[in-house]
């Protein structure tokens, strides 16, 4: 690995690289592409690699992006500061107006890349091409919407969004279930693809996803393994309509630290409700139990007497495993 100019001996902990660009990206608001061409172009870090070649990044390597970010947003030209120490940076800061130092453009973690297209047009094409029941329009909507959005942004202003819409247009008739059922196809694929392609650190936690049984969709659970592989989390995806005791054995063989489960329908099931009570007892209490879903709620009470955590947004499932790790 490359060596970091502004590590020291005996400095191990923060210049240790054990971060991904998914998690640096998050934690710095720089888009994933605009970080790799500011390594490519400037040299602004060197981050380790692991045997499969992806990136990691260091605690250090964190706070050099976050001063970089602050100092281009008050119209510092990157190319003059990249190669500064990160003394060299903190003094720039420190220099700066409050307003300027504090600022959070203009890389919102969230958005598109300069002159990328926004969420809402490519919704409006993934609309007109499920409503066309062209599958090869709709893959290649979500596979360009990969280099206009970032991860996040692509699950929660497209993706979720056009599930919703396709929903809503199918129970007021606009659309027909054969158009409901290659929308969630292909959706499914593209995610299931993505996931695979997100490969952890080395050591991370591992996350057991999976939807328990009676419970036979899978675009909720699998949206929950995109975002526990953004976390920085190992997951082992099962599926769908999956008994407690095989999620437990898979606990128990992988050593999972938690496991999610996607309750979509149906809501307030009596079986359903005592495959999670089972689960508890099967994979004992030093494992977290989280779970998500549009019939979640309807299961509060169990998951509570089972101190299980109902995380319905993301920042609700975030929250959970980072207090797990705490």
């Amino acid at each position: 690995m490359p060596a970091n100019r502004d590590s020291a001996p005996g400095a191990a902990p923060d210049t240790a690289p054990r971060h991904s660009i998914a998690v640096v990206s998050r934690r710095t608001g720089l888009n994933q592409l605009l970080l790799r061409a500011w390594e490519r172009r400037y040299g602004v870090v060197a981050p380790g690699r692991t045997d499969t070649g992806r990136r990691l990044y260091s605690d250090l390597d964190i706070e050099r992006l976050l001063l970089l970010r602050r100092l281009t947003a008050a119209d510092h030209r990157i190319g003059d500061v990249a190669t500064g120490t990160l003394d060299d940076l903190r003094a720039l800061v420190a220099e700066l107006p409050p307003a300027a130092a504090g600022a959070a453009r203009p890389f919102p973690p969230a958005g598109t890349t300069p002159g990328a297209k926004t969420a809402a047009a490519l919704l409006d094409e993934a609309l007109v091409a499920v409503a066309a029941l062209q599958p090869g329009a709709l893959e290649s909507v979500l596979e360009r919407a990969t280099m206009h959005l970032s991860r996040p942004t692509l699950r929660q202003e497209l993706i979720q969004p056009l599930l919703q819409r396709v929903g809503e247009l199918w129970r007021d008739g606009s659309l027909r279930i054969a158009h409901e059922h290659m929308a969630s196809t292909i959706v499914q694929t593209f995610l299931a693809t993505a996931n695979a392609n997100q490969v952890p650190a080395t050591g991370s936690p591992l996350l057991v996803v999976a939807s328990p049984s009676r419970n036979r969709h899978e675009l909720g659970a699998l949206l929950a393994a995109s975002l526990g592989l953004d976390l920085g989390w190992e997951v082992l995806y099962l599926g769908a309509d999956m008994p407690a005791e095989e999620i437990a054995l898979a606990v128990d063989i992988r050593g999972a630290r938690a496991v999610f489960l996607s309750l979509i329908y149906p809501p307030g099931d009596a079986v359903v409700a005592a495959q999670i009570e089972l689960l508890r007892r099967l994979v004992g209490p030093q494992v977290g139990i989280l779970a998500g879903g549009g019939s979640a709620p309807s299961y509060a009470t169990t998951l509570a007497d089972i101190d299980a955590r109902l995380a319905m947004a993301p920042d609700d499932f975030a929250g959970a495993l980072n207090e797990l790790l705490s």
